[in-house]
């Protein structure tokens, strides 16, 4: 079956083409707005193609209506027989997930921009960055840091945001460029509300240089659900001039997604991490940002799932 002008590219470790494959069973893809890369899980029928070299499939490309919306490296794929039909399972992540899995050069780096942090590391394959000039006095990047972590510090840094995956493969520090996207006539199937703070901490002390913990930082919103859960952690030199700054991030990034918000409606708009979305059913009316996204299609239809958190790093704004 052709899912909604679905179809996947998949290519060899040579970069020879495995097939573009339009009998698609099933896509999941998901997104996540604290998560390096993205993922798809899919299924595709090859009943009726010839040979195919599944030992060697290395990347997978989603494309939807003749536009790429996922590139990324197979993280597993097996061919599965049942009398005459064969079918092709498998997952396969984006490439930023390199970002996250290789370790940057330690050491200092000052007057700091995202093009110093990516020039002086190894090249991703298929990865691009966000255009941005703006530097940072400096971050201090410890052994067995991955590059991710030293972007993580220079966004917070310039802009007190966390990272996130745009596109295909590229590596967002600021929120700009975003689109907004309304509901308000689509075809709501479900919703979902929530709250999850399992890994919340209601105070962070940090040692100083005097070898004392004299700096620390409490988590109000923490605090006010009756959490208690405190953490002491030895100096970080990435903070050591706005100690407030890096243990306030610390403490948002234990409780990210604490409360959020999100429906499931028919369709597929292409959003990205960090859009807009403006709701409006019955009695329920907010505005948020896409922080999760699950795009669903099979026979029964395409399904898109919007959540949206409601933490340290965005908001969810109840209209009246």
């Amino acid at each position: 079956m052709n899912i909604g002008k679905f179809c996947i590219e998949a290519q060899n470790a040579s970069g020879a083409s495995a097939g573009m494959f339009t009998d698609l069973v099933s896509v999941v893809m998901t997104r996540e707005r604290y998560t390096p890369y993205v993922t798809l899980d899919f299924t595709f029928d090859i009943t009726n193609c010839g040979a195919i070299n599944i030992e060697d499939m290395v990347s997978v490309r989603l494309v939807y209506e003749l536009s790429g919306i996922f590139f990324g490296r197979t993280a597993g794929v097996s061919i599965q027989k049942s009398g005459t039909k064969r079918l092709v399972t498998g997952r396969a992540v984006s490439y930023t997930k390199t970002v996250s899995t290789c370790d940057a050069v330690p050491g200092m780096i000052f007057n700091c921009s995202l093009n110093d942090i990516v020039n002086q590391n190894t090249t991703m394959p298929n990865v691009t960055y966000q255009q941005v000039s703006d530097t940072a006095s400096y971050i201090y990047v410890k052994e067995s840091d991955t590059i991710w972590l030293a972007i993580t510090a220079l966004s917070i840094k310039l802009y007190e945001q966390y990272p996130y995956i745009k596109g295909m493969n590229t590596v967002n520090i600021n929120k700009t460029g975003c689109a907004t996207h309304n509901y308000s006539t689509s075809r709501i199937v479900s919703t979902i509300h929530g709250n999850n703070f399992s890994n919340a901490l209601s105070r962070i002390n940090m040692k100083g240089t005097q070898d004392t913990y004299e700096y620390y930082c409490n988590d109000s919103e923490a605090i006010r659900r009756g959490i208690m859960r405190e953490r002491y952690i030895p100096l970080d030199r990435q903070w050591l001039n706005s100690p407030q700054t890096g243990l306030k991030h610390k403490l948002y990034f234990a409780r990210r997604g604490g409360v959020y918000r999100g429906f499931t409606y028919y369709g597929f708009k292409n959003e990205q991490l960090c859009d807009t979305v403006i709701y409006s059913h019955g009695n329920v009316s907010y505005t948020g940002e896409v922080s999760k996204l699950i795009l669903k299609a099979d026979k029964k239809g395409i399904f898109t799932t919007v959540i949206s958190y409601d933490d340290g790093y965005a908001s969810i704004i109840h209209n009246s």
